[in-house]
C-alpha cells in the first residue's frame, strides 16, 4: 500500500511540475506571440507618424501596465514621443531619471508604494525600464510603471527589451526611409528640390481640375563659367549657394525653388494676386543678388543674375510650353545684356 501511495504521490508531484512548466511555456509562447506581432506591426507601418504611439498602446495593453511612457532621441535630446500620463505633471524619481539619462535597464518591486519627486500620489510598486539602443548607439528609452506589487519580472524585462530592439530598428528603418526619399527629391549641393521634383509638382498643379495660377521663373547665373574658371569649382559651388539662399529668402513656403541643372534654378510662385506682384518680387531678388558681394581669399566678387517670367496659363497651358517660354525669356535677358529681367506681360518702369 505503501508503494502505490508513494508512486501516487510521484505521478502527482511529476503532474504538478509538468503543469508549471507548461504555464511557463505557455507564458513564453505568448510573449514570443506578441513580440511577433508587434514586430509584424512595425515592419508595416515604420513609416506612420503614429507610430510610436501604437507601440505604447501595445505595451500597456500586453503587459497591463499602469503607465507607458517612449522617449526619443531627436537632435542629441531625449524627448518623450508617446506617454498615456499627463504630460504636463510627469514626474522622475532619482533612479528613473538616473537611468534615462545613462541608457541603462532596470527593474524595481517595492512593497511600500514608491515615492515620486513633487508628487503626492503613491500609487506605484512597479517601474521597469528598458533603453532603446542599435548598435549601442541611443535612440530612446521606454519606462513603465504597474500599481500592483511583483507585477513585472524578468520575464516582463526580458518582453520589453525584445520590444525596444524592434523600435530601434524602426527607428533607424524610417531615418533610412527619409534619407532616401530626400534624396530622390533634393539637390544634394544646394538642397533644395530638384528637377524631376518640380517637374512631378507642377504636371500635379496643371492636372488639378480647377488650377490655380502660377508663374514660372527661370533663373541662370551671370559669366559663372568664368568664375569657375577663374577661381574653381570649390568656389563656384560657394556662388551656387549664396545665389540660391537669397533666392530662399525672398520667396513664399508655398513657393517651390529646384534646381534646374548647372547654375539654373527655376521657380514657381503659386497663386499670386498680380502678375505685378511676381515681377516685382523678381526685381527684389534681381536687386541683392546685384548686392551681394562673395569673398574669395583676398579676392571678392558680385554675381548677377538673368531672369524669365513665364505665366500659367497666359504663356503656356502644358508643361513643356511653359518651360519653353521662360526659356527663352531667359535667354532674351542673356541678350539684352544681362543682370535684367524678361516678361511678356509687365514692363519695368
Amino acid at each position: 500500500m505503501e508503494r502505490y501511495k508513494s508512486l501516487y504521490n510521484n505521478i502527482k508531484k511529476r503532474y504538478i511540475d509538468i503543469s508549471n512548466e507548461n504555464r511557463i511555456l505557455e507564458k513564453k509562447v505568448d510573449s514570443l506571440y506578441n513580440i511577433v506581432e508587434i514586430s509584424n506591426y512595425i515592419n508595416i507601418y515604420f513609416r506612420s507618424e503614429n507610430l510610436i504611439d501604437m507601440i505604447n498602446d501595445m505595451i500597456i495593453g500586453i503587459l497591463g501596465v499602469s503607465y507607458s511612457t517612449i522617449f526619443i532621441v531627436e537632435n542629441n535630446k531625449i524627448k518623450i514621443k508617446s506617454t498615456n500620463k499627463n504630460i504636463e505633471n510627469i514626474n522622475l524619481t532619482d533612479i528613473e531619471r538616473y537611468n534615462i539619462m545613462h541608457y541603462k535597464d532596470f527593474l524595481i518591486n517595492e512593497k511600500e508604494a514608491i515615492k515620486f519627486e513633487g508628487s503626492s500620489k503613491n500609487d506605484i510598486h512597479c517601474i521597469l525600464g528598458m533603453p532603446i539602443k542599435l548598435r549601442e548607439k541611443p535612440l530612446g528609452y521606454i519606462l513603465v510603471e504597474h500599481e500592483v506589487y511583483n507585477s513585472l519580472t524578468d520575464d516582463s524585462m526580458l518582453f520589453l527589451r525584445s520590444i525596444a530592439n524592434q523600435v530601434a530598428i524602426s527607428i533607424e528603418n524610417a531615418s533610412l526611409y527619409k534619407q532616401l526619399k530626400k534624396m530622390t527629391m533634393y539637390d544634394p549641393l544646394l538642397d533644395i528640390y530638384n528637377r524631376k521634383y518640380f517637374f512631378n509638382s507642377l504636371e500635379k498643379k496643371i492636372n488639378k481640375k480647377n488650377s490655380e495660377k502660377f508663374a514660372i521663373i527661370m533663373i541662370d547665373i551671370d559669366d559663372f563659367k568664368k568664375v569657375n574658371d577663374t577661381y574653381g569649382h570649390q568656389f563656384g559651388d560657394k556662388v551656387l549657394k549664396t545665389f540660391t539662399n537669397v533666392i530662399l529668402r525672398n520667396i513664399s513656403k508655398k513657393d517651390i525653388v529646384a534646381r534646374y541643372g548647372g547654375e539654373e534654378i527655376i521657380i514657381c510662385i503659386n497663386n499670386y494676386n498680380y502678375k505685378e506682384d511676381v515681377y516685382n518680387n523678381i526685381e527684389k531678388i534681381r536687386r541683392e543678388l546685384e548686392e551681394t558681394c562673395i569673398v574669395n581669399n583676398n579676392n571678392s566678387i558680385n554675381i548677377t543674375g538673368s531672369f524669365g517670367i513665364a505665366f500659367f496659363p497666359a504663356d503656356g497651358q502644358d508643361i513643356s510650353s511653359l518651360i519653353k517660354c521662360a526659356d527663352d525669356l531667359l535667354y532674351m535677358s542673356k541678350k539684352n545684356g544681362k543682370n535684367t529681367i524678361s516678361c511678356n506681360h509687365v514692363y519695368k518702369k
